[in-house]
């Protein structure tokens, strides 16, 4: 299959390695395949490209952001850029981002003329005190308990409903196609933990850097299929 390789991830899921653009995915998704059976092959095959907002000052400097609106900064322009560029090659029915400011503005440059749509579930979690801290030992273990509310912020549980209600209501509008949500590096743990049925502290594993693209591929009737867009190769 054009050189890519397949590893088993602690998601359960498969990742190809060595996808050099979605649009590549899509190619090896259907290669060899006339277009009649690669049309049948996609009904009712939703892929859901996950993003991360690009980069802030914030992240730069460390600091947790949680609900703080903090606009992207010139290196996060340019990584959204970039996706807009990977994604070049995808027909996107809607674009979802966050409403917050470092997700939206990331939006904004990705969408082209697909619409762009906020929604406060996608929100990043609220962090209360912590919020503007640089991370330490008491945020790491707090934050990991599912009932603490961080000093007026949000808990694990009602993070966790929070985003997996945005999702379902998603997911609800679209039974196939291509649709892109643009998250933040909790709301996207929540995503991945709501799709396969992932415990907090494995969600919670999962780590996506501000320039990292994967795509989450949907359909009834069998699991759902991980990938990491991974230019090395």
């Amino acid at each position: 299959m054009l050189g890519v390789r397949a590893r088993a991830t602690a998601l359960g899921a498969t990742v190809l390695v060595g996808m050099m653009a979605p649009q590549q995915a899509a190619a090896l998704r259907g290669a060899g395949e006339p277009a009649a059976a690669q049309a049948r092959a996609d009904a009712g095959v939703l892929r859901l490209y996950l993003a991360r907002h690009g980069q802030t000052d914030w992240n730069l400097e460390g600091r947790l952001q949680g609900s703080a609106d903090i606009p992207l900064n010139r290196t996060g322009r340019q990584q959204a850029a970039l996706l807009a560029q990977r994604l070049s090659g995808v027909r996107l029915d809607a674009v979802y981002s966050s409403e917050l400011r470092r997700s939206r503005e990331t939006a904004a440059i990705v969408h082209g003329s697909a619409p762009s749509i906020a929604l406060a579930g996608l929100n990043e979690r609220r962090l209360g005190a912590f919020e503007g801290r640089i991370g330490g030992p008491e945020y790491a273990r707090r934050s990991r308990d599912p009932d603490d509310a961080l000093d007026g912020g949000e808990s694990l549980s009602q993070f966790f409903a929070r985003v997996r209600a945005a999702l379902t209501g998603i997911l609800a509008h679209h039974g196939s196609g291509s649709i892109l949500v643009v998250g933040h590096g909790g709301t996207n743990q929540m995503i991945v933990r709501a799709l396969f049925g992932l415990s907090a502290e494995r969600a919670l594993a999962f780590q996506q850097a501000n320039d990292e693209l994967y795509l989450c591929e949907l359909a009834s009737g069998r699991p759902v299929r991980f990938w990491k867009l991974d230019e090395r190769y």
